[in-house]
């Protein structure tokens, strides 16, 4: 499933992350746009990986998740995944909450100066889940972030606690509302702001760009373009379409070609669709929706997002 989505991302011109359980070699030579992604565990992580990435990102946190690790069960920790993971087979990936040896400023500043050192200085990020969020912005633009991805509640994981998927984090529309005035506060607007969480098509994409977003990165969706049906028991390594299992039988019935063109003809129909839009608002570019483009009939909507009330009252303007 990895390599057809960076299959199908390539296709579309754009990129693809490598998650928090390191870089599987054939994803990555399928796509020419490789963010790589260091979370706490540091699961496979070797400095002579950089030189085949486009860019380069810390994980603070998942919305989903915040505040904790990650657990892959044992039963999935079986060949690519052991390989990459650098561990055993049949042993739990467990990830701790946090980076052991990283912890201020200074140290991510650091370790983002090795890695432009060794890459030639490809951009370094910050992923970070939307709580804290002018706090963790400012650690990021201190700690010299080119890219911050903010990730809010709406978005998912298959193996995330439904009490933190369901209750923790600031809904994604409010994060990135704040998030686009802290960062315009700071005067950084060469500081790239994409957004994640919950954003699935192609009017959430356009609402995001509006609201400041420079970018969207997308996960449920994508997935079920290359062929998820929402079976929703990917912890129990028995998905019934094989994107998210190590069962050999079950990961045959993805056509990994086709699930490729299947996610590229979805994200080059999303994309055209916001040209549409784009159009309707008299912009030539996408890069030029803004909250001018919007309106709500929802108060407190409005009051979230600063989004302009459509109606007749105190919030309308």
């Amino acid at each position: 499933a990895k390599v057809a989505l960076a299959t199908g991302a390539e296709l579309a011109g754009t990129g693809i992350c490598s998650g928090e359980g390191g870089m599987l070699a054939e994803e990555q030579a399928a796509n020419s746009r490789y963010f790589y992604e260091l979370a706490s565990a540091r699961f496979g992580y070797d400095e002579k990986l950089l030189t085949r990435v486009q860019a380069f990102h810390f994980k603070g946190g998942q919305a989903a998740k915040t505040g904790t690790g990650g657990h892959l069960p044992a039963n999935k920790v079986v060949g690519k995944i052991a390989e990459v993971r650098g561990l055993p087979e049949g042993k739990p990936a467990v990830s701790p909450a946090t980076f052991t040896d990283l912890a201020t400023v200074s140290d991510f500043r650091n370790f983002s100066d090795r890695v432009r050192q060794v890459t030639g200085g490809i951009p370094i990020g910050f992923k970070i889940s939307a709580n804290h969020i002018e706090d963790d912005i400012s650690f990021a633009v201190e700690a010299g972030a080119d890219y911050i991805i903010l990730d809010g509640r709406g978005g998912g994981t298959g193996a995330a606690p439904l009490i933190f998927r369901n209750n923790i984090s600031v809904p994604t529309i409010a994060a990135l509302a704040r998030a686009r005035r802290h960062l315009d506060e700071l005067t950084r607007p060469d500081i790239t702001l994409i957004v994640t969480g919950g954003l699935r098509t192609t009017p959430d994409f356009v609402k995001a760009m509006a609201m400041g977003a420079d970018g969207v990165a997308l996960a449920n969706s994508a997935i079920q373009a290359v062929g998820c049906v929402g079976a929703r028991i990917c912890n129990t390594n028995n998905c019934p379409t094989g994107v998210a299992t190590q069962n050999p039988e079950l990961r045959a019935r993805l056509n990994v070609e086709a699930s490729a063109q299947q996610l590229a003809r979805f994200l080059g129909a999303s994309v055209d669709l916001m040209k549409v839009l784009a159009r309707a608002c008299g912009h030539n570019d996408l890069q030029k929706f803004d909250l001018n483009d919007l309106t709500t009939w929802k108060r407190e909507m409005a009051d979230l997002s600063g989004v302009r009330f459509g109606g007749v009252g105190a919030s309308a303007s």
